[in-house]
């Protein structure tokens, strides 16, 4: 409404109220309480006419003609919604001195305390308190520019568990990648996702147990071939009560959409591979956090002497306290691989238990960590090995840490498994019975 057209409002609206108090004092016959009956009437009606000329001085100005561009400065329409995009990341470079079996080799590295990543975060709010949620989340190298992925084989997902840092190849976000909706109701999500085991696994029954030489993530996830993470998968998420929460996950499994047995490397696999479930429950309490998880997986793919693909099962329990002068966490898993003549052929982990233990202690920005992991294999094969883990760290800042780390694997006479930091593998054990050790120390950046 143009100025103008508003003072004259006003200016009729001055004229009518002097007009009736003329006629008040004309008519003195009127009864006092008629009059003030009349001046109340009179003062509504100013009230109703300054709330219209106020709400037509706010109404927005006509719509454009259609392709118009908007006048410079105009607010954005009330209630709408810009989605939040963030960046972030892990920056982790050091140097490690590891020997197991071929001699000593120290180089530097990146992922000594963590993966060495970098992701993108988006969020936008919407209505009826929704939120649209997207996540990509890449591994790098910082110390060669490798790009971490798992290796797939073209229209066939062979490693839907995968974590490994293997070099350059189709699977940019091979870490996690994935979006949905978030509400009051949970979060329901589709894409490459963190399983409820994992999570349990190395962010609760270990007080650092996703880096660091000699960290219980080496060997217990193996076993019953426990879930990492799963591509294709569909995961929910339920909201928090009176500190129980739980993660369901489900995955279709492989991409390869032949039915028949197809080949993959010098195995096989079918349409079912990489088909199935991991579910975890959480409690969260003041200093103790605990978590149970299960799960039932497909194998990728099976040996040309089995008879088809064979069934991954597992139980895991965690958990830790915060004693306030330390910090104390545990968990044991227990897991089978079974069927398709699995267990009488290929028979690795067919049957097998570990269990972590992990101390952290923390004094002023100092943080010590001891830890030891077991894992006992029950198959024919009998690979056991056990796992010893020092580890320090000087927070520079929230952000910032200086790090060292010392680990050894005890492998038995028919085990070869291979010492592994946060990012890469280090120093591959290629002959049965070598027990790798190493040190590694270095600096971790978070941003």
């Amino acid at each position: 409404m143009s100025p103008s057209i508003r003072r004259a409002r006003r200016l009729s609206f001055h004229c009518i109220a002097a007009a009736v108090l003329a006629s008040l004092y004309t008519v003195p016959a009127l009864a006092d309480a008629e009059v003030d009956a009349l001046k109340k009437e009179l003062a509504e009606q100013r009230k109703l006419i300054e709330q219209l000329l106020a709400a037509q001085g706010q109404a927005p100005a006509p719509a454009a003609a259609a392709g118009a561009a908007p006048a410079a400065g105009t607010p954005p329409v009330a209630g709408a919604s810009q989605p939040s995009i963030s960046a972030y990341g892990v920056a982790d470079v050091g140097v490690n001195s590891t020997s197991a079996g071929q001699g000593r080799k120290t180089q530097f590295s990146s992922g000594g305390f963590s993966s060495s990543r970098l992701g993108v975060r988006v969020d936008h709010p919407m209505a009826a308190g929704l939120q649209a949620v997207a996540l990509a989340e890449a591994g790098v190298l910082y110390d060669n520019g490798v790009v971490g992925n798992a290796n797939v084989s073209p229209g066939i997902n062979t490693t839907p568990s995968s974590g490994g840092q293997l070099g350059t190849g189709t699977q940019l976000f091979s870490r996690q990648i994935f979006a949905g909706l978030k509400g009051n109701f949970g979060s329901l999500t589709l894409g490459r996702q963190y399983t409820g085991s994992y999570i349990e696994s190395t962010g609760i029954g270990s007080v650092k147990g996703d880096g660091l030489l000699g960290y219980s993530g080496g060997v217990i996830p193996l076993v019953g071939g426990m879930p990492t993470r799963l591509d294709n998968s569909l995961a929910y998420v339920t909201p928090s009560w009176q500190g129980l929460s739980a993660q369901l996950i489900y995955t279709t499994g492989s991409d390869n959409n032949v039915s028949e047995p197809t080949t993959s490397g010098s195995n096989l696999t079918t349409d079912r591979a990489g088909r199935g479930h991991d579910i975890a429950v959480f409690y969260r309490q003041g200093p103790l956090t605990a978590a149970a998880s299960t799960w039932g997986v497909n194998a990728t793919s099976y040996k040309t002497t089995e008879t088809g693909l064979a069934r991954k099962r597992g139980f895991q329990l965690a958990a830790n306290y915060d004693f306030g002068v330390l910090k104390l966490a545990g968990n044991v898993a227990t897991g089978k691989i079974k069927g398709g003549d699995y267990e009488n052929v290929t028979q690795t982990l067919s049957d097998a238990n570990a269990y972590g233990l992990s101390v952290l202690v923390p004094y002023g920005q100092h943080r010590f960590v001891v830890a030891y992991s077991h894992l006992n294999d029950k198959s024919a094969l009998n690979k056991d090995a056990s796992i010893y883990g020092l580890g320090y760290w000087y927070e520079l800042s929230t952000s910032t840490k200086l790090y060292a780390a010392w680990g050894r694997i005890q492998n038995n006479a028919q085990a070869s498994y291979s010492l592994a930091d946060g990012g890469s593998l280090v120093n591959a054990t290629k002959e049965a019975g070598v027990s790798p050790s190493g040190f590694a120390g270095g600096i971790n950046f978070s941003f």
